[in-house]
């Protein structure tokens, strides 16, 4: 998530958990798409029907309210005991919130609330102009770490894709020296012109991403009708993704999708608090994704009050679970026994 949309886009239980179940029976169950990897990913299984078990994360970004995935015991154990695979974590090397640098100690926090949620670890090299700290975070989390992603969202910040691919070039040999067993994700972006652009530039490059990542927000105030009609529409994405693959490199790499969910406005439309919309729409969406062969995707996100709270997927004031949470442990019992 960009500099600027971090704090824009930074839910029961019985009753919701069946109903979450007979809307997975009416909703079609795609067969899973090969899972195109010329190597596994860190932790990744391949479930029932094929389906990779890093489908099933979510992201911790900056905190805008001080009860959050990374303080809360409770969040924490939910997702542990829902078996959720993949959390992505934001490595800032300055606070988005105040500016301050970012410390070893809050390095550690993040890697251990994804220990604590029993989950892998896909960092976010978050400013892919300050080299050293971006060195310094993979040489401190070793092996607890051991997938990343080079910046975030940048045509939205304001890189172009040439100074991306400079970077990219010049950093990823580096980074891969110092963990040679990591993987590492670009460009973090939409699908358009800067994503194909990259491709072609790795291409003439050759330092290859170990995947291609995006992100998916597929509703911008849209009538609730519409957003419904779109939750599908990540399936054409990744398809066109995989055809620039085809087409620049030759072969099709794997296909992660690092945030997504509903709408990233400011704030989301407020029918995504109707816990029937979220359910159609998170269903759909994850159907869509298995369907598509997508690698790992990671849900935006768990509790950080993002889109004041409409995005997250706990409520940051009681810690708990709202309905995009029982969608996901769901589809995660159901394909992972």
């Amino acid at each position: 998530m960009s500099q600027v949309k971090v704090f824009v886009r930074w839910f029961y239980p019985a009753i919701l958990v069946m109903f979450v179940a007979v809307s997975c029976a009416l909703y079609p169950q795609p067969t899973a798409g090969p899972i195109k990897s010329d190597a596994a990913f860190p932790g990744q299984q391949l479930w029932k029907s094929g389906v990779s078990s890093l489908l099933f994360g979510t992201n911790d970004t900056q905190e805008w309210s001080t009860n959050n995935v990374e303080t809360s015991s409770a969040i924490q154990a939910a997702l542990k005991s829902a078996h959720f695979t993949l959390m992505r974590t934001f490595f800032f090397d300055k606070s988005l919130a105040d500016g301050h640098a970012t410390t070893d100690a809050e390095i550690e926090q993040r890697l251990q609330t994804i220990e604590k949620s029993g989950m892998t670890c896909l960092g976010v090299l978050f400013n892919i102009f300050n080299v050293s700290f971006d060195e310094h975070v993979v040489k401190y989390a070793g092996d607890r770490c051991q997938m990343y992603e080079f910046g975030n969202e940048p045509s939205f910040n304001g890189i172009s894709s040439s100074s991306y691919l400079k970077q990219w070039n010049e950093v990823i040999p580096q980074l891969r020296k110092l963990n040679p067993r990591a993987k590492f994700i670009g460009p973090v972006d939409g699908v358009n012109d800067f994503l194909q652009s990259y491709i072609a530039g790795v291409k003439t490059s050759g330092v290859l991403p170990d995947a291609i990542s995006f992100h998916w927000y597929p509703c911008y105030y849209n009538t609730r009708a519409d957003c419904l009609d779109k939750a599908s529409s990540v399936i054409g994405e990744v398809q066109q993704v995989q055809a620039w693959e085809r087409s620049l490199l030759g072969k099709v790499l794997p296909v992660g999708i690092t945030e997504w969910n509903y709408d990233p406005s400011n704030p989301p439309p407020s029918y995504g608090d109707e816990s029937d919309f979220m359910t159609q729409f998170s269903t759909t969406a994850l159907h869509s994704m298995i369907q598509a062969g997508v690698a790992f995707a990671c849900q935006f996100d768990a509790a950080s009050y993002s889109g004041y709270g409409r995005l997250d997927m706990f409520d940051v004031t009681t810690n708990s679970p709202k309905t995009q949470y029982y969608v996901m442990k769901s589809l995660i019992a159901q394909y992972r026994s």
